[in-house]
């Protein structure tokens, strides 16, 4: 039949590769947890284009068309 061991390499080798499986186990919930929120942050915030902002000022108002087209054509 199986003989358990009360002590020496056995259950020392046992406890090794249990703490190696929690070590395993931390990092790969660390890693999650970071890539959750780098994609949050990350997908969240994006940065605006010099068109963009430029739109975003014609549709307010704040420049005339001929300044739109103009500042357009230089971006571009």
């Amino acid at each position: 039949m199986w003989r358990f061991s009360q002590g020496g390499m056995g259950s020392m080798g046992g406890m090794m590769l249990m703490g190696l499986f929690w070590l395993i186990i931390f990092i790969v919930i660390v890693y999650l947890v970071i890539k959750v929120l780098s994609n949050k942050t990350g997908s969240s915030i994006r940065e605006e284009t010099p068109l963009d902002i430029l739109q975003k000022e014609f549709a307010k108002g704040n420049i005339t068309e001929e300044e739109y087209l103009s500042r357009k054509k230089y971006i571009e």
